[in-house]
């Protein structure tokens, strides 16, 4: 089987956190990235031998690869999702897809016009214990599943972090950085959507600017519900 010849677009943190599983998978290659920085784009040529470019519209048109995994600050990634769509390049998206439904209905009809498969990772309803917890649900041994708890106590807000990730209009804060990974596991867990929800996130600190915490209800019906709760101003 032919390797997925991959591009990157955003050499930040959340590709370095992804780094290490897509460098070790022998079924990807590391082909080539896109970013502003020059030093960025230096180092990961050194480190691969792969072509760098200077624009993600750039990379996209890139003839040479077949997937392209959009690492890019939030509020980007309707623009790059587009971009890789028209060039008919497959796409990994980091979560989360989008900041508003406008925006994600638009990446899913770009996706289909260009014919090319869209996901939104890193995700860990691929994580072994969350499927052998959906698989264990299934199997009716235990009864159905009647409540999903999640609670997550972290230093979150107080770490390094670039300007858009202390602002709410470009995807900062705890809302979009952290739900979404509760809100698909305990999706998973339920094996349906939520019919509703309902949740509370303020700003606890004026110097950071976002929100840092949140809790929220999720009714999946039939009995089943959901509470998240998060908080990134300490643990």
């Amino acid at each position: 089987m032919r390797r997925i010849r991959l591009g990157v677009a955003g050499l930040g943190r959340a590709f370095m956190l992804m780094l290490p599983t897509l460098a070790r998978d022998t079924r990807v290659e590391m082909a080539a990235c896109a970013d502003p920085r020059p030093e960025a784009r230096a180092r990961f040529a050194q480190d691969f031998g792969a072509r760098t470019h200077d624009s993600v519209e750039a990379l996209c048109a890139d003839p040479g690869l077949d997937a392209v995994y959009i690492a890019s600050p939030h509020q980007l990634h309707v623009a790059h999702v587009r971009a890789a769509a028209a060039a008919g390049k497959h796409v990994l998206v980091e979560k989360p897809m989008a900041l508003t439904v406008e925006d994600g209905l638009a990446m899913i009809a770009a996706a289909r016009e260009g014919g090319i498969h869209l996901i939104v990772g890193h995700s860990h309803s691929f994580d072994a214990p969350y499927l052998r917890a959906r698989d264990i649900i299934r199997s009716g041994e235990y009864g159905a599943v009647r409540m999903v708890t999640a609670l997550n106590f972290t230093d979150y807000l107080y770490r390094p972090r670039r300007p858009e990730e202390l602002d709410t209009a470009r995807g900062g804060g705890a809302i979009f950085s952290q739900a979404p990974h509760q809100v698909e596991v305990a999706r998973l867990l339920a094996g349906r959507p939520a019919r509703s929800i309902r949740a509370t996130a303020t700003v606890w600190d004026r110097a950071r600017g976002t929100e840092g915490a949140f809790n929220a209800l999720l009714d999946f019906g039939e009995g089943l519900s959901a509470t998240l709760t998060y908080n990134g101003h300490g643990h």
